[in-house]
């Protein structure tokens, strides 16, 4: 899996980041993305942290992507067969990208959510 998020890990990002930080709070990095309404909470823990505040960014962009999709998916899901199929396999994407997005958080990686990861920079 690393092969594959090395191709969107950000490495001067990542070459800003204290091993010291990494190693205290990946733990957390990693649950925040599963729950990633709570993107603020490595804010909370560790603001200085270049690593807490990179991973706060991702978060509430995928926070704000998962409310899109969600309010896109309602209007697509009122479809009778179609609904259901898109919704499906967007649900198996969006677990798939949290799945890769903790995983890098966890490992100490930068690693941007494909094409909107540099939108939100507010962090």
């Amino acid at each position: 899996m690393k092969e594959i998020l090395s191709n969107f890990n950000d490495q001067s990002a990542q070459n800003g980041f204290n091993q010291a930080d990494v190693q205290k709070n990946r733990i957390l990095i990693a649950v925040c993305y599963v729950f990633s309404f709570l993107f603020f909470v490595p804010l909370l823990i560790d603001g200085s942290s270049s690593y807490c505040r990179f991973h706060a960014n991702q978060q509430l962009t995928l926070f704000i992507c998962e409310i899109i999709l969600g309010i896109v998916l309602g209007i697509i899901g009122l479809i009778p067969v179609l609904g259901a199929i898109i919704g499906v396999l967007v649900g198996i994407c969006m677990l798939a990208l949290v799945i890769a997005l903790a995983y890098g958080g966890y490992n100490g990686m930068a690693v941007r959510i494909p094409f909107v990861g540099n939108l939100i920079n507010i962090f």
